[in-house]
């Protein structure tokens, strides 16, 4: 394949995710700004702006969960519109292959998935903390509430009701071993030493209480804690490294802040799996198919996609399936079944 030809197919396909990208998005903000204006009063300018500088914060996050699907619409169309005016048929019939013709769409593919990833959704996240703490008209963080740590190596659970940065409210820890317990009203991460506020400590059926207690405990530092402080679901790709660092080299187990590190990768992953599923629709080359028939077949791999990751999710929060399972399941197999239908139509 020439290069002349994989720059067409690539700026091809940046010009057209630029266009639908675009458009999605003032879609998105049209529906954001017509749930601010129902839910703040605009009868001047100065609320008016304030309903759509909401929405403007509102909207990239609900564009970076659509953005893969946006992408799916633009590769399927961009092949689509390459198979109807013969110009695929045109390159067999010089000896190119159809996997050398998804060549630029898989690089593509993988440019949109490093962007997304370590750009967009991130710069996402940040918009929509700020939306939060514009719409709350407070800068304060909120607490994140209910947190399990599983400590294999020390053989204990760790409860949390509310973290907010380095301060813990009603902290419990469970020794799996020797069954004892211990609760603290209030804590505080200090480097490797934790300050306990009234500490009730139950073992071998003995409750003892005490005001304060100093504990050396090197889990938790103050920067894991400061995020912890947010829950998973508002954390990008770089905090979430961190924890899942973490996670492997003390033993700790932090189901939800892995699940969500795994399933920011498979999403990423997705923009590949995407390229692969719209080439399966669009091939073979030689038979024409309808814009309606490229649109139902593209709405169905959408939802069959989605109803898959929910199910997983839902078997991965319940223990059934290892958490790496319930998130790469979906896409590994279907990436297989996608290569293996695109070498059977190719042989």
């Amino acid at each position: 394949m020439t290069r002349t030809f994989f720059k067409y197919i690539f700026k091809m396909q940046l010009k057209s995710m630029t266009f639908v990208g675009i458009s999605v998005f003032c879609l998105i903000l049209l529906f954001d700004f017509a749930e601010m204006a129902r839910k703040y009063p605009i009868s001047n300018f100065s609320e008016t702006w304030f309903a759509i500088k909401l929405a403007l914060l509102r909207s990239p996050s609900t564009f970076c969960e659509v953005l893969h699907y946006v992408y799916f619409i633009t590769a399927t169309f961009s092949l689509w519109n390459l198979c109807a005016s013969q110009q695929l048929t045109i390159l067999k019939s010089t000896g190119q292959s159809p996997r050398q013709i998804l060549r630029p769409f898989i690089s593509f593919a993988m440019f949109m998935s490093a962007i997304w990833l370590f750009v967009f959704h991130p710069l996402g996240l940040f918009t929509q903390q700020r939306y939060d703490q514009l719409a709350n008209h407070s800068s304060i963080t909120k607490a994140n509430n209910d947190i399990w740590i599983d400590y294999t190596k020390k053989n204990q659970v760790i409860f949390i009701k509310n973290i907010t940065k380095d301060t813990i409210s009603d902290l419990y820890i469970f020794n799996t071993k020797d069954r004892s317990k211990l609760f603290a009203q209030h804590a505080k991460a200090n480097k490797n030493k934790w300050i306990l506020n009234n500490v009730t400590t139950i073992n071998d059926g003995k409750t003892t209480y005490s005001k304060n207690q100093v504990i050396n405990y090197n889990l938790l530092s103050p920067e894991l804690l400061s995020i912890l402080s947010a829950s998973p679901r508002h954390q990008n790709i770089y905090n979430l490294c961190k924890v899942y660092s973490i996670e492997k080299n003390n033993g700790v187990s932090l189901k939800l802040y892995e699940l969500t590190f795994h399933n920011l990768l498979a999403n990423g992953m997705s923009f590949i799996l995407f390229a692969l599923i719209a080439a399966i629709i669009c091939f073979p080359i030689n038979r024409y198919k309808t814009k309606t028939n490229i649109a139902i077949k593209v709405i169905f791999a959408s939802i069959m996609l989605r109803f898959c990751n929910n199910m997983f999710e839902s078997l991965a929060y319940s223990g059934i399936v290892p958490v790496w399972l319930a998130c790469w399941a979906t896409v590994l197999i279907l990436l297989c079944i996608s290569i293996a239908i695109l070498i059977w139509k190719e042989a």
